[in-house]
């Protein structure tokens, strides 16, 4: 998952016709007080980098649990919010939610918040005396249509949820990623950007791993940890297929129809970069955010991998040269390189650059070659 910066955003919830934000985060612990939401998060969706108007788009959930005295995991609590959805009023230019709550007015009564993002391919479970919220998550088949999902941080140090109430003010919910983030790139160790005679063609790229990488998962809103799944493992090798929308293929690959000398293989041509590497994945059209990713289910939560090689990348590539106007010669090569230990963490975002190494082919004169004993000829010339 690149540093992300955190962006802010209001989200007022209208609780009165009559009522702004700030008079609402003004007034003092009553009976009636409306409940107010503010969020703030770098959030990612469809694949994409998002923006504040995709998050507009989707919306977010939210569960909230009333309990006497503080939250505790297996301890009695009452189902205050479930699944509440809400959502952005492009007409008011507020996020709004119906039927309002209010905070409850027992003195010793508190309420504890959690949310997540986007609405849809999430199945959230409601908390009971014995567990935390928790959300179920499964990786959708096609890569380019994969989601980034977000969670709220309900312990976080600057914008705590747990246990509020009304004199808490605006509950804000800043969120978080329980996903894993990966880019591929590709480039060659030597520069033949200027090389009419020779390119180099990714053919295909693939996922290879002993039960280390998951296809559903489980997560605990409030430890924001998955749960152990030793069952649901996505295939191995995993292979990254093309994107094609012509024939509605969802895969993530870049892959086109080359057209050098005869060469006509669907691949990715990563020879004109010279040392700037190209990217493996599809990029949208101009005008969006271009930027496509996979997303995964963390391996080992926020440990990543134990061992370098418990997950490999297989790398198919062409290396072409040139013997005629429509002619070539053709090597294909299939390498597998160990990702490193420690990769692959719950929030992480990785960028992996592949370097095709190439061997030129140069010659050397032999200049001690013996020509043997010098033979002399007599030749008569009358």
């Amino acid at each position: 998952m690149k540093t992300k910066s955190l962006f802010s955003l209001t989200i007022a919830m209208l609780a009165l016709a009559a009522c702004s934000e700030n008079e609402i985060t003004e007034q003092n612990p009553e009976v009636n007080k409306p409940i107010g939401f503010d969020t703030y998060a770098s959030v990612q969706t469809r694949g994409i980098e998002a923006d504040i108007e995709l998050l507009k788009g989707d919306g977010i959930g939210v569960m909230a649990y009333q309990t006497t005295g503080d939250y505790s995991t297996t301890g009695a609590k009452s189902e205050f919010m479930n699944k509440e959805s809400v959502d952005w009023n492009n007409t008011t230019s507020k996020w709004e939610y119906a039927p309002v709550k209010f905070w409850p007015a027992g003195t010793n009564e508190k309420v504890s918040f959690f949310a997540y993002s986007p609405p849809y391919d999430i199945t959230p479970t409601s908390a009971d005396a014995s567990n935390n919220p928790k959300i179920a998550y499964t990786l959708r088949d096609y890569q380019y249509q994969m989601i980034d999902i977000v969670v709220s941080n309900p312990e976080d140090a600057t914008n705590n949820t747990m246990n509020m109430t009304s004199a808490s003010g605006t509950v804000k919910f800043k969120f978080m990623h329980p996903l894993t983030r990966v880019d591929m790139v590709a480039k060659t160790g030597t520069d033949i950007s200027k090389n009419s005679a020779t390119k180099v063609f990714i053919t295909g790229v693939s996922l290879i791993h002993t039960s280390k990488l998951n296809k559903k998962g489980t997560l605990d809103m409030k430890t924001l940890t998955w749960a152990d799944n030793t069952t649901d493992y996505l295939a191995s090798p995993y292979a990254l297929t093309a994107y094609d929308n012509q024939n509605n293929e969802c895969g993530i690959l870049n892959l086109t129809a080359a057209n050098f000398a005869g060469y006509t293989t669907s691949s990715i041509d990563i020879s004109a970069g010279g040392t700037t590497a190209t990217s493996l994945f599809i990029k949208k059209a101009s005008g969006q955010n271009t930027d496509e990713f996979l997303f995964l289910l963390p391996v080992n939560n926020g440990t990543g991998t134990a061992n370098a090689g418990d997950v490999k990348v297989k790398i198919a590539y062409d290396i072409v040269n040139k013997t005629g106007a429509s002619t070539h010669a053709k090597s294909s090569v299939e390498k597998e390189v160990n990702l490193p230990a420690g990769v692959l963490k719950k929030g992480s975002a990785y960028k992996f650059t592949f370097i095709i190494g190439l061997n030129a082919i140069t010659f050397d004169v032999d200049t001690d070659a013996s020509w043997g004993a010098e033979t002399d000829n007599s030749i008569t010339v009358q």
